[in-house]
């Protein structure tokens, strides 16, 4: 019985071992793949800060564009309306 014991415990003992083996292999695949998404994330925050950047500078362009539009209409319409004027003059 003894004999028997101590062929279960070895088993048992390889058994683990083995799977000890396995468990650290995965953890390095998952260590790496870990790295690699960290690398992407970063990747994808640099890009997202960029579009940031561009987005807010294109607003910025947008809001001078609309400005001068604006004085564009405001200067047409004076201009239009001494115009007239001139006109009723003649």
């Amino acid at each position: 019985m003894q004999e028997n014991s101590l062929s279960l415990l070895e088993e048992k003992v390889l058994h683990a071992v083995q799977r000890i083996q396995d468990l650290k292999a995965e953890n390095e695949v998952l260590r790496q793949a870990r790295s690699e998404m960290e690398g992407q994330l970063s990747m994808l925050r640099d890009q997202y800060e960029s579009a940031q950047r561009d987005l807010n500078e294109a607003r910025g362009r947008a809001a001078a564009a609309e400005q001068l539009e604006d004085n564009r209409r405001i200067i047409e319409e004076k201009v239009g309306g001494l115009l007239d004027k001139l006109d009723a003059i003649e």
